[in-house]
């Protein structure tokens, strides 16, 4: 009897480890579906194939594509499509075109061996031809494609094209037209950069006073952003963003420029994020200029500037590539605080001004601020080293000029805006008291009942 009752424990223990393993083993967490989670991960999409969040590393270390990770050469067949044609591993892809000025920019970006994309030449193809379409939008004209369905049965349309149209003629005829008859006869040819701080979008300006240069370096305190791709924007922005870009060319059409304030209105009233490349490509499609890239850019820590990744979410400052009649241009549009604490808090921009400021300068309603002690630093540089300073009355101030350079003026001056009484006193008594000012047949800066004045002084 004793037996039995051994043997009947003896069995129960056993069930019992047995009972305990089974319970461990359906209770620890798999590791095998985990592998199969990451080796059957979706390649990723030819839109974001083209990895450049960064600054490209320098090709002295740049990574070798020749050999793969070993878990890139996992995926299962049934969850991961492969792409129509792999790109070839033995040679990085090279731009569209060569970088004018290439010791001031960044090597383009190198493609991970990792990274599952369609052939580099077909993707920049898309993009310069989606980003010219998109130019050409701007601009109020039909591409060749035709309308896109959502614009073509928008109302808001029409009027905008007519907006466009109306307004780009009486700005040519009031001000471009005479200014570049104006600019021909008074002003040097310029070499190939021009610097035009406190610009905001005004690309006109600069291209019709020095038509000849191959670089404008531009600067405002607006984001860039992208240009806005009005053949893919969401329905619903289609009307907001119409309704915004027409009240804009109803003011530059009169003025010649862009209010401060608007242009932080036209960025912020619709989720579209109209900035300030938008209008750029706009003006570079109406002067008869064809877009050939569009990337967003950085000022690095040498002062230098480096192209970023065309996936960067927001775009502070942009650089544009365009084309007329074989000639090439590039303009630099760069976010920049230029307040003495805005460079003081950024020296790689400081260091940046010190190289744009070599080459002619342009001021053209600059809200007076090159006057301002809290601004001297950038006036100091110009100053002291621009051959070339074309400006209007809000321009850096004539008694301040005259010490080192020779300063033709045209036009009238009597007294400056009414928002800024006080400044150019100096100025106005110029005016009265020279004999040799020349006439202005063009409007030129803020509005002041004909009362327009330009400034060209070159260094003695």
């Amino acid at each position: 009897m004793r037996e039995v009752q051994r043997f009947i424990r003896l069995v129960t223990v056993v069930g019992v480890l047995v009972v305990g393993v089974g319970c461990a083993q359906t209770t620890e967490s798999p590791s095998s579906p985990v592998v199969g989670i990451q080796t059957t991960e979706p390649a990723r999409s030819p839109a974001i194939g083209v990895q450049a969040t960064e600054p490209s590393p320098s090709p002295a270390t740049a990574p070798q594509p020749a050999t793969a990770p070993s878990h890139a050469m996992a995926p299962q067949p049934a969850t991961a499509p492969q792409p129509a044609m792999a790109p070839q591993p033995a040679a990085a892809p090279q731009p569209a075109e060569p970088i004018r000025n290439a010791g001031a920019v960044a090597q383009p970006t190198l493609l991970r061996s990792t990274d599952v994309v369609v052939p580099v030449a077909v993707e920049i193809k898309d993009t310069v031809a989606s980003v010219r379409t998109a130019a050409i939008l701007l601009a109020g004209q039909e591409p060749v494609t035709g309308l896109p369905r959502a614009l073509a049965q928008s109302p808001r349309w029409a009027a905008f094209s007519k907006e466009v149209t109306a307004n780009w003629a009486l700005y040519s005829q009031k001000i471009a037209d005479p200014m570049s008859q104006w600019a021909l006869a008074e002003l040097p040819v310029a070499p190939d950069t021009v610097f035009y701080p406190f610009s905001g979008p005004d690309f006109v300006t600069v291209h019709q006073l020095f038509p000849t240069a191959q670089r404008y370096v531009m600067i405002a305190m607006q984001n860039a952003e992208r240009p806005l791709d009005l053949a893919n924007l969401s329905p619903d922005l289609i009307d907001p963003s119409l309704a915004v870009l027409t009240s804009a060319w109803q003011h530059f059409g009169e003025n010649g420029f862009y209010v401060t304030s608007y242009l932080e209105k036209y960025l912020y009233s619709t989720r579209a994020n109209i900035g300030a490349s938008t209008f750029i490509v706009s003006f570079l499609t109406l002067q008869g200029f064809e877009i050939e890239r569009v990337v967003p850019i950085q000022v690095a820590a040498d002062g230098s500037l480096q192209e970023l990744s065309t996936d960067t979410p927001r775009w502070r400052s942009v650089r544009i590539q365009a084309s007329k009649q074989g000639k090439s241009i590039v303009v630099d549009y760069l976010k920049i605080d230029l307040s003495n604490p805005g460079l003081q808090a950024a020296p790689q921009n400081l260091a940046l001004i010190a190289t744009l400021t070599k080459y002619p300068v342009l001021f053209k309603a600059a809200s007076h601020l090159p006057q301002n002690v809290g601004f001297n630093m950038i006036a100091n540089q110009v100053l002291a080293h621009s051959p070339l300073i074309v400006q209007d009355e809000t321009g850096l101030s004539y008694s301040t000029l005259i010490r080192a350079h020779h300063v033709a003026l045209f036009g009238k001056f009597v007294v400056a805006h009414h928002s800024f009484p006080s400044y150019h006193v100096d100025l106005a008594k110029a005016f009265a008291q020279r004999v040799d000012t020349k006439p202005l047949n063009f409007r030129f800066g803020y509005f002041k009942d004909g009362n327009y004045a330009l400034m060209v002084a070159s260094r003695k």
